[in-house]
């Protein structure tokens, strides 16, 4: 019967400490993300991407022309 008490106690003090850290961590990954996600709503990276919806307008208009000069 002592060994169990000892294994209950054990886990009384390690459990909160354990639960302790995994929220520690949790709750700097909910900081970071909504950090993250403030700084790039607020700036301008997904203007880099037009660049390529610009190539694939002009590739789709080549390739129109293209078709439309052979018939």
């Amino acid at each position: 019967m002592r060994a169990r008490g000892s294994y209950t106690v054990e886990a009384a003090l390690i459990m909160p400490m354990v639960l302790g850290c995994l929220l520690l961590v949790l709750n700097q990954t909910i900081l970071l993300y909504s950090e993250v996600k403030e700084r790039t709503t607020c700036s301008s990276w997904w203007q880099e991407l037009e660049p390529a919806d610009s190539f694939r307008n002009i590739e789709f208009l080549r390739h129109m022309t293209e078709k439309g000069g052979e018939k």
